[in-house]
């Protein structure tokens, strides 16, 4: 099994304020703006006037949420 994807992870995540909300009713209260679903699993990149930047649905590992991490730091 390959750690790359973990170490990337390490190394990008200080820079990202990396959050979990949970939902109730399909919502939490303040991601209003959010376009979410039910016991849904997302990656989300926000800027801080909280829209979107991009997004990941159901990722089933780290690896995907690492491309979304470097994708949103080269957009800054």
């Amino acid at each position: 099994m390959k750690k790359e994807p973990d170490r990337a992870f390490a190394k990008l995540a200080p820079k990202f304020v990396i959050l979990h909300f949970d939902t109730r009713n399909g919502r939490a209260p303040h991601v209003a703006r959010l376009k979410v679903k039910r016991n849904q699993t997302y990656a989300l990149v926000l800027q801080p006037d909280s829209t979107e930047i991009a997004r990941i649905e159901k990722p089933a590992d780290l690896k995907p949420v690492v491309a979304l991490m470097k994708k949103a730091l080269k957009k800054k």
